[in-house]
């Protein structure tokens, strides 16, 4: 899939990254503290503005399922422990920058007009090795977005690419509904944790996927791509 031109910039100056190589006894990084419990969701008469968002998906789960509505799954083994670790990387690369973000768990309160937002997450199945990194959005205007990611990360990622919004549970994300992001909102997950060898490569990179993605929202934000996204939320 082609990436729209704004982007090739970026993947000329990444090119050089090298994803750093770990030793076995450094590839389980230390799980992040639970959060607290979410409070249920209440109506606000405007939206929070930050310049991204970022969730970590299924984090601060089970303990928030009581108090939203939506569907409520706890992700696959280990994602609730990795999700935190690579979400936490964005915001402080971001944030190190001069960016402001707004740093959520899996389920949280309010909306959000922000200029980009990740929910970052792994992929499972029962079927190991059968499916691979993702991309979901809801609205048409991510699509710009969705293709640079596809050709930043897919320059680095040694295994399969699933084609966007393979399952509704992407294209349908709850989290959309909360966020308005006018360059692009988007679903990224990162890679199979139930694939031994893709589990492998993934886990001794969980921070490099971090700055990977804060570049990526920089230069997002940076340059939001022709056609980039309007109103998120339904």
């Amino acid at each position: 899939m082609l990436m729209t031109a704004v982007f090739i910039p970026l993947i000329a100056a990444l090119a050089s990254i090298t994803p750093p190589v770990q030793l076995a006894s450094q590839t389980s990084p230390v799980p992040s503290p639970m959060p607290s419990i979410v409070a249920a969701p209440t109506p606000f008469a405007s939206p929070m503005h930050f310049d991204a968002l970022v969730s970590a998906g299924h984090e601060g789960r089970p303990a928030s399922c009581a108090h939203f509505k939506h569907k409520c799954n706890l992700g696959a083994a280990g994602e609730r422990q990795w999700t935190p670790v690579v979400a936490d990387e964005v915001a402080r690369d971001l944030r190190a920058k001069g960016f402001t973000v707004a740093r959520e768990p899996a389920d949280f309160d309010g909306t959000f007009d922000v200029k980009a937002a990740v929910f970052i997450h792994f992929d499972g199945s029962g079927t190991p090795c059968s499916t691979g990194a993702s991309i979901g959005y809801h609205d048409p205007g991510s699509v710009p977005a969705a293709r640079a990611w596809r050709a930043l990360y897919s320059h680095y990622f040694p295994y399969h690419f699933m084609t966007d919004n393979f399952t509704t549970n992407l294209s349908n994300y709850y989290g959309f509904r909360q966020v308005h992001a006018s360059a692009g909102a988007l679903v990224i997950e990162l890679g199979e944790v139930t694939c031994p060898s893709e589990r492998a490569w993934l886990a001794s990179r969980l921070k490099w996927e971090g700055d990977l993605i804060a570049q990526f929202i920089e230069d997002l934000i940076a340059n939001p791509p022709k056609g980039a996204a309007n109103d998120q939320r339904r």
